[in-house]
């Protein structure tokens, strides 16, 4: 699963607009990113007279609306997903993945700061790797401006692209994301390749999906 950072924040801290500045930058020095969006008031799936909306509403669990500009997918669940099992759904493909919002989650997170009477953090201090903000907090973690984009996009890149190994492999179990050791990684991943090089029309396989269902 790639890494995850999750831009947190209170209401309209400038969370999003900070992902518009980030995301070109990383983009630029050549990383596939992937975006996952927390919203606080739900999804309304009953756009009338949509063909989407009508499948849905027709029992299809899963709705996936593709044309030469995008793909777009309504998908039934049984209970509010959080970020790894929604990364899930996003894929492998990816360097790195960013969530905005998911200020309980596990993922490392970097807190937008928004000034003001009684202002404070959303999150505690330890759990954050930075935070952006113009003006000077007791805190010992990290802080930049709204305007070092670079000097954000540095440190993550440090911390979670620049040291990415070689290889990395994800395993999950009815959706949810078990975690494994650097060691299991390695043998599972050698075995797999292993299987899969021996196949025809494979060629050099940059990534590799696998997926089991049993039954219904």
């Amino acid at each position: 699963m790639p890494p995850m950072i999750s831009i947190v924040g209170r209401a309209k801290s400038g969370k999003t607009s900070l992902l518009e500045r980030l995301i070109p930058e990383l983009k630029r020095r050549g990383y596939r990113l992937a975006t996952i969006k927390h919203s606080a008031h739900g999804y309304d799936l009953n756009q009338t007279g949509k063909d989407s909306q009508r499948l849905a509403n027709a029992g299809s669990d899963a709705v996936v609306v593709s044309s030469y500009q995008g793909l777009s997918m309504i998908k039934n669940v049984e209970k509010e997903l959080g970020p790894e099992e929604l990364s899930l759904e996003v894929g492998y493909n990816y360097d790195l993945i960013f969530t905005e919002g998911f200020k309980k989650g596990k993922s490392a997170k970097i807190e937008v700061y928004k000034p003001g009477p009684a202002a404070s953090l959303v999150c505690d201090p330890s759990e954050l790797m930075a935070v952006v903000a113009d003006e000077a907090l007791d805190i010992t973690v990290p802080i930049y401006p709204r305007s070092d984009i670079s000097g954000l996009a540095d440190l993550i890149e440090q911390r979670f692209l620049a040291q990415a190994s070689n290889s990395e492999l994800s395993l999950s179990v009815n959706d949810h994301p078990i975690p494994l050791s650097p060691f299991i990684q390695d043998y599972m991943s050698r075995i797999v390749l292993a299987m899969v090089s021996g196949l025809k029309g494979t060629g050099e396989a940059g990534s590799v999906n696998i997926r089991l269902r049993r039954g219904r």
